[in-house]
């Protein structure tokens, strides 16, 4: 298991498929689960399946930055409080990164 640092963890890939396979695995570090395929069981595809002044943690595979500024700034309030918080995006506005451990495609090999 591996330490998360209290930053949104965002997982960058072109396909859905591609991102919820990278964020399997890193659910696998960070101790959510044995398996990937366990791992991917508890992977939403949309934010707004969690309730998020009650959840334990946050896995999203298909997030917009830009999308709802309140719900961006409550994932970072999450993460800053140890909650874990990984989103899977196309791409990360520049303006986020400073909030954000990003993962690309080889990185969790």
């Amino acid at each position: 298991m591996i330490k998360k640092e209290n930053k949104i963890q965002v997982v960058i890939a072109p396909t859905i498929q591609e991102r919820e396979k990278l964020m399997a695995r890193l659910a696998v570090r960070y101790g959510f689960a044995q398996i990937a395929s366990d791992a991917a069981k508890i992977i939403r595809k949309d934010v707004h399946s969690f309730d998020l002044s009650t959840a334990y943690f946050v896995l999203c595979s298909n997030y917009n930055f830009r999308g709802a500024v309140i719900t961006t700034q409550r994932l970072y309030e999450l993460a800053a409080r140890g909650i874990c918080v990984i989103v899977g995006v196309k791409s990360l506005p520049r303006e986020y990164e400073f909030v954000s451990q990003t993962f690309y495609p080889g990185d969790l090999r």
